[in-house]
This record gives C-alpha cells, structure tokens and sequence, in this order.
C-alpha cells in the first residue's frame, strides 16, 4: 500500500518517529502483530487484545531522552515500560478510548505521559500516530520519496552511517556545521530538526 508511518504532534512537518514492523504499540503488541488495512483502520491480531488502531509508545529509554538508565548495572531494558502519571505502565491502562488505568484502587481515568519525546520535549499525549500515503505527505509538506530516506536531511551523516565509519566523529557537529545537542546513534529512528506547520496553530 505504500503508507509512511511516523509519530509526531500533527503540526510538525517532521516526524518525531519513525515507525517499523518492532514499533510497540499502546496496546503493548508490535506492529508486525497489527493487521494495516487502511489508514485509519490498524487493529491488532492478537487474541483477545481489543486494540481497533496501533498507536505508537515508546519502548526504549532512549526514546525519552532516558539515555542514562543503560548505564546502570541493574537496569533491564526487556523490563522498561512507559509510564503515566500514575506510577503505573501503558500496558496497565486499556487499550482504548482515553486509556483509563486497570489497576485496582487507582483512579486515573487517562493516560497522561510522565516523560517526553526525545526528538521534540513534548507529552505523548500530544502526539499521534500517522498512517500516510504518499500523496497525503506531499499535500502536507513533509518529506516524501528520496527525502524519507533515514537522515536524508544531513547527507554527511548519512553517509557516514551507510559506510559504517565514526559515527562519533560527527557528533559534534549538527546540520549546518554548528554543534549539535541532538544526535541519536546509529538505528535510533527521529528527525534532527522539527519544523512545525506555518499554517497551524500548536495552540488549538
């Protein structure tokens, strides 16, 4: 079918995200486990989930800008989840609707992120998962064809990554030569500059 999947906050022209067939879903399963049948229908195929459309969260500490957490001799990244404001994870809250916390005693009936997007400081709340075609993306404005390609936007690095040189050569520069303060390693999916829509209001 073509789609790009990415997460961002709908007035950005950059997606935060990148999403895969390994991109976890809200409801807790992949993508690979989600069936796409349009863009605005992605329901998942495992038993019993009741989840009608893949919403992306992340699954990686990095993903929050929690870089330091691999650092820790204790810590397990198979265990780490998203949490809420609640204290506790996306995989306790429903699938559906607003999300509302499962966990006996609490009463949280939404899901409200307690970290935020690495690629542009926002709440996961203020995000949305995209299923575009490519027309769609091109109507917007957002990168489409060649320029989809990963890092198309700073070739140097790109280059660099596809020839498997020093990655951390070129952590100190950013896009235009100036020294960059966001630059993910190698396989770390997100845009290096977001730039939000002209034409819409963040605000509404």
């Amino acid at each position: 079918m073509g789609l790009y999947i990415g997460w961002r906050c709908p007035h950005y022209l950059w997606d935060c995200f990148r999403i895969g067939d390994e991109s976890k879903c809200f409801c807790g399963h992949l993508l690979r486990e989600h069936q796409i049948i349009s863009d605005i229908s992605v329901p998942c195929n495992v038993s019993q989930c009741r989840c009608l459309m893949f919403c992306f969260i992340p699954s990686r500490p990095e993903e929050v800008g929690e870089f330091w957490l691999r650092r820790r001799t204790t810590f397990d990244p198979k265990a780490w989840r998203a949490q809420c404001r609640c204290k506790h994870s996306h995989e306790n809250h429903a699938a559906t609707r607003s999300h509302p916390c499962r966990v006996k005693g609490c009463c949280c009936n939404c899901f409200e992120s307690n970290f935020l997007c690495a690629a542009c400081d926002r709440r996961w709340e203020e995000h949305e998962t995209f299923f575009e075609t490519e027309e769609t993306r091109r109507r917007g404005g957002r990168p489409h064809g060649a320029e989809y390609v990963p890092f198309a936007e700073i070739p140097a690095l790109r280059e660099t990554i596809i020839s498997n040189s020093d990655f951390e050569a070129l952590q100190k520069q950013g896009p235009s030569g100036h020294p960059s303060s966001y630059l993910s390693p190698p396989g770390l999916p997100g845009p290096f500059s977001l730039q939000p829509d002209p034409t819409s209001n963040p605000h509404t």
